[in-house]
């Protein structure tokens, strides 16, 4: 099915299933880590066969209009065979499916050979995934030096989870926000709704500064992460952080809080209109363009 090649920066071996508890060799990585630059997770992505792309849209669709748990087998069969015909996009879900057992037994091995079939064409998901499965041992040896090298090598092809993930690892256990931060930004850029949560906690416990930090947590919510909402309509509910307590802001975001539960795949783009940020009475609003609080005149 696939031709499975060496792991391009081989810090591992691969394995049979992770029951297995016999004593594993262990392989190193040579290539060195090197600086962050924000990088695009879009423009590291291989072009799709329009023809593919189509069926695989349309696999996409029938697979979320379905029961959990019908027709499982039918719809493995069909990402397997454009995975087959080299469209990444199924080759993931193929992967996440071998991973969960979906429609398939569930097979380790199976997942990584497809993550490694995406790492091997450098698609930055391929790489975030091995680093996952390293770091788990789930059929490759347990390496967290492995792993976290994969992880970086995500970050630098512009995975946003990879992204992620290292910036909490930097901020928290290494204590190094200075490295940690830009990983943050970066991911932010791209939309993922977790940095910029994690970026409004920050902002609010480290340097208590509260109308960045509600600026954050607003764009965390537009693109539709409960938790900022419900933290959102909290801070108006209860006048946290010193705001005046506003009950008509605060139960706006408690009902998209609750269309979030219904609905976990809502965005709300046009959240700072339909649901303006006030100043803070002392700190303002906090301005993007400028990277400033201002007092409104």
């Amino acid at each position: 099915m696939i031709n499975l090649k060496p792991l391009i920066v081989s810090v591992l071996a691969l394995l049979i299933s992770g029951c297995n508890n016999e004593p594993q060799g262990q392989v190193t990585m040579k290539e060195e880590i090197t600086p962050f630059i924000c990088a695009i997770e879009k423009d590291h992505l291989p072009e799709t066969d329009p023809e593919l792309e189509k069926q695989y849209q349309e696999i996409r669709a029938y697979e979320k209009k379905q029961i959990p748990n019908k027709d499982e087998v039918n719809i493995t069969n069909q990402y397997q065979l454009l995975a087959d015909q080299g469209h990444w996009k199924a080759a993931s879900q193929l992967a996440t499916r071998n991973l969960y057992g979906k429609g398939t037994e569930q097979s380790y091995f199976k997942a990584v050979e497809w993550f490694q079939w995406m790492a091997d064409r450098d698609i930055p998901l391929g790489y975030y995934n091995l680093a996952v499965m390293a770091e788990k041992g789930l059929a490759l040896k347990q390496d967290k030096e492995g792993a976290w090298k994969y992880f970086h090598k995500a970050a630098q092809l512009g995975s946003p989870q990879a992204q992620y993930r290292l910036a909490e690892i930097y901020i928290y256990p290494k204590r190094d926000e200075k490295t940690g931060l830009p990983y943050h930004r970066c991911a932010a850029k791209q939309g993922y709704r977790d940095s910029w949560d994690a970026l409004a906690s920050y902002t609010e416990i480290a340097e208590r500064n509260y109308p960045k930090a509600l600026y954050y947590y607003q764009a965390a919510a537009a693109l539709g992460r409960r938790q900022s909402m419900q933290t959102l309509e909290g801070v108006f509910r209860d006048g946290d952080f010193g705001y005046e307590i506003n009950e008509a802001l605060a139960d706006s975001y408690d009902e998209k809080y609750y269309r979030l539960r219904k609905k976990p795949d809502l965005k709300f783009p046009n959240l700072n209109e339909l649901a303006p940020l006030p100043p803070h009475p002392e700190q303002g609003l906090y301005n993007p363009e400028t990277d400033r609080n201002e007092m409104p005149e």
